[in-house]
């Protein structure tokens, strides 16, 4: 090769089959055009979110599911051990998943979609069998929390960046669709712990959810692509710069303050029914499936609302009805209040697991980066899962003299907390101005 020869070679795109240059004017407004017209539709488009909708489906369904474990876990395989202690073991399970996220967003940045679903596929499946071979606390821990919390995190960021790519208009919706999954997989999931356990022993109970959470998988693998090309800039995986952006930085703390409290009554109210309400333990249960069930349509039509109202307008309500009504619990004291109650907040609760990721993402005018934005912020989000459980069983405590008033208020105190950090932030975008779309 000559001298012309190896200059021309090195001006080609690496991967370019036309052989255009680099950076060429045609290749970067080919690229700005792609990225600021997303299809808000289309087969391929609704494609996405069903491939989206069977990660959560997994992911957050056995996240949101762990109420079901600590159940096992209390009563038979960690006796004794504490319930802050086993709380410990989801809760960090939470972080782990989303600290992943903030590794991966870069990755899937620089085009590397597959990779992270391929490996993150068969990560996941090798911590749950791990989990399925478990008989000590230590292990538990890292197999479930570890290593089963890798491969969640690996796979979960592609759901949730990838749909946003391809709608502008309907992306709250559509991410309300793809994270309904998580409901699915919530009430599923239990319910399999619940019917399995007692036949087939955990053991093989955990390893029938791997075998499931293998086949599942491989569909999102097919089917699911970045509509949004390769970056061209080196991303840092953790880049401060977007601290700077004040508007950003108090959406992640709103985030991370609601996450303190969102998850306590998952963990905590089946023991809730049996003890405060004498709820038969058998329906007791089914709690966390019919929590789950109630927050599959809390994906759904807040979505959708928040697509005609705005974002932030509709978290803050949810938010301030959700505060509400946990404080509601303390007055509930029988088996059909409790299950009218589990109902009704896993419907109002669910926006701050929906809404999140398209605020976010509106929140950054620089699509390129909306990956690693969302990494970053599902870091947060997790340091508050992390937290938030156990405290609120300290807040408890063990024995028979159970602080579950101090517990109640707990979650309802961060929810109205996270719902005033929001309002702060819609009046630093728009004013006091309150009939506005934002």
């Amino acid at each position: 090769m000559n001298s012309s020869e190896r200059k021309q070679a090195s001006t080609l795109l690496p991967g370019s089959d036309d052989g255009s240059p680099a950076h060429s004017p045609e290749k970067q407004q080919q690229q700005d055009d792609d990225i600021s017209a997303p299809p808000n539709g289309g087969f391929i488009a609704w494609v996405q979110v069903a491939g989206a909708w069977v990660i959560t489906f997994n992911v957050l369904g056995l996240l949101n599911a762990y109420g079901q474990f600590q159940g096992i876990y209390e009563t038979d395989l960690l006796r004794g051990s504490s319930a802050s202690a086993i709380a410990w073991i989801g809760s960090a399970q939470f972080l782990v998943c989303y600290l992943v996220c903030v590794a991966t967003g870069p990755v899937l940045d620089g085009g590397h979609l597959h990779l992270l679903l391929g490996v993150g596929t068969a990560v996941t499946v090798f911590g749950l069998m791990m989990t399925s071979l478990c008989h000590a606390y230590y292990q538990f821990f890292l197999a479930q929390t570890v290593v089963t919390g890798v491969g969640f995190g690996l796979v979960f960021l592609p759901a949730s960046s990838v749909v946003s790519q391809w709608f502008s208009s309907r992306a709250p919706l559509a991410i309300g669709i793809a994270v309904s999954g998580s409901s699915v997989g919530a009430v599923v999931y239990p319910i399999m712990l619940q019917r399995l356990v007692g036949k087939v022993g955990f053991p093989w109970t955990v390893r029938i959810i791997g075998f499931m959470v293998l086949a599942t998988m491989l569909f999102a693998a097919a089917v699911m692509r970045l509509r949004v090309g390769k970056s061209q800039q080196r991303r840092k995986e953790i880049d401060f710069g977007h601290v700077r952006d004040k508007f950003y930085l108090v959406a992640c703390l709103s985030f991370f303050v609601n996450f303190l409290g969102l998850y306590v009554f998952y963990y905590y109210i089946s023991l809730y029914a049996t003890e405060v309400a004498g709820t038969d333990p058998h329906l007791a249960g089914y709690l966390l499936a019919i929590l789950n069930a109630g927050s599959f349509f809390g994906r759904l039509l807040p979505s959708w609302l928040a697509g005609r109202w705005g974002l932030m307008n509709v978290q803050i309500v949810f938010g301030l009805i959700s505060g509400a009504l946990a404080l509601a619990l303390l007055g509930i004291r029988t088996t059909g209040g409790v299950v009218a109650f589990t109902a009704v907040y896993g419907f109002v609760s669910a926006p701050y697991v929906a809404l999140p990721i398209p605020i976010v993402t509106s929140l950054s005018p620089d699509k390129g980066v909306w990956a690693t934005r969302l990494g970053m912020s599902f870091a947060i989000i997790g340091l508050g899962a992390l937290i938030g459980s156990p405290v609120a069983g300290a807040i408890l405590g063990d024995g028979e003299d159970r602080n579950w008033t101090g517990l109640i208020v707990w979650c309802g105190v961060m929810f109205f907390t996270s719902a005033g950090i929001l309002t702060i932030l819609r009046t630093m975008k728009v004013g006091f101005k309150l009939f506005v779309i934002v």
